[in-house]
């Protein structure tokens, strides 16, 4: 019960608080962009802002999880996240403006799914990856519940307005929810370092050979799928797809990703993260080669979508499980701070790049470059699955 508890407070949690503190500026951009006197694409910057400011802290975090547990600091950091939004809400310019950005990153730190899935693999033992899978598979309503939502207040209040009740959303629901509703750790991380024990025989001591090729993995790959996601209706444009199918194949991304999470759920144990993000590497690079050989056709871009959607969706749930398989319950949470460093920050340059390859040199540059990003994955996918522990099995 503890770990269904958790689960169903951290989906609510994570879903508040994606919404709120970074996809809601999707929708009040344009009414921000005029209030404040900035262009869209500046506006645009305050997510990178927090991209970065997200990366930096990541690693700051790591020791603080082992000394205070995930629990404490998912409720700091969706304290911290009040103020950040309340000085949005407020912001005339510029100067304003970006710090609270820069504010909303080092909350988000703390506050968003690293530490969600720390506190999983805390409580969770050897059912952590099924609890972190379950977790994800509610994350994909995020878009789906915040977008409208926001339309909604933003007609009826105005952006600012809006900001500010998110703000006290985050202080007011979030932080009780992950101090009070979240079942204590301490015995949590002493259950999972002995069901690792138990499931491998020993338990496990990664290289630092595996933690570097960990990061590259994770790192070319969120390139690749942030950067694509987030300017995939300008890639249908530049095929001279017409417009309302540009934004219809666009937005079935997100349906093809939450089957993908589906799937990977139902097949519980079956299989670990690295077995499903060794398939999802292989995948990647045969969606993209389809949209090339295609020349943006039709049934090329219905054959990208599915493959690039499947690829992911479940690369999404192997970047949270697949450190299970090399690193001991109480390693997890170091690496996956770590990690945080320079997938935040391939999540912060990468739609800017793809945006700029594909104005300045088209789209079949940027599907070469990303099917070389894509290699690159694959290869440290390959690399690590010769590395799995001897004694590591799927069950």
């Amino acid at each position: 019960m503890p770990v269904l508890r958790s689960v169903a407070v951290l989906s609510v949690t994570q879903i508040i608080a994606w919404g709120v503190m970074f996809m809601a500026v999707s929708v009040t951009a344009a009414h921000m962009a005029r209030d404040l006197a900035l262009s869209p694409s500046t506006v645009y910057l305050g997510p990178t802002v927090m991209l970065v400011a997200m990366a930096l802290a990541s690693p700051l975090l790591a020791p603080l999880y082992g000394r205070y547990g995930a629990r404490l600091i998912l409720t700091a950091g969706s304290t911290l996240a009040a103020p950040g939004l309340w000085l949005l809400s407020i912001s005339t310019g510029a100067i304003t403006y970006f710090p609270a950005w820069a504010i909303l990153g080092v909350a988000g730190a703390a506050t968003l799914t690293t530490s969600a899935h720390i506190f999983l693999s805390e409580i969770a033992g050897a059912g952590a990856r099924r609890a972190i899978g379950a977790q994800m598979l509610a994350m994909a309503l995020a878009p789906s519940i915040s977008w409208p939502v926001t339309v909604l207040l933003q007609s009826l209040l105005g952006w600012r307005p809006t900001l500010f009740a998110y703000g006290c959303a985050m202080l007011l629901v979030c932080a009780p929810l992950h101090l009070l509703a979240l079942p204590r750790a301490s015995q949590g991380k002493t259950a999972t370092g002995s069901a690792r024990a138990d499931q491998t025989g020993a338990i496990a001591t990664p290289s630092r050979r595996v933690a570097v090729l960990i990061t590259i993995a994770v790192a070319l790959n969120g390139f690749n799928t942030w950067g694509f996601q987030l300017v995939a209706i300008d890639l249908f444009r530049s095929f001279s797809v017409p417009e309302h199918l540009a934004v219809g194949f666009g937005s079935a991304i997100g349906v093809v990703q939450l089957s993908a999470r589906l799937f990977d759920f139902l097949g519980g144990n079956r299989w670990d993260g690295l077995s499903t993000g060794l398939v999802a590497a292989i995948i990647m690079p045969l969606a993209l080669i389809a949209l090339i050989a295609g020349n943006g056709s039709e049934w090329s871009i219905v054959l990208f979508l599915l493959l690039y959607g499947l690829s992911s969706g479940a690369m999404s749930v192997s970047r949270a499980t697949m450190p299970l398989v090399f690193f001991s319950a109480g390693d997890y949470a170091s690496v996956m701070a770590r990690l945080g460093l320079p997938l935040n920050l391939a999540f912060a340059v990468a739609a800017p790049f793809f945006s700029y390859v594909l104005g300045s040199a088209g789209n079949r540059w940027a599907l070469v470059i990303a099917i070389l990003f894509s290699l690159g994955t694959l290869a440290s996918m390959v690399a690590l699955t010769r590395l799995r522990p001897k004694n590591e099995t799927l069950s």
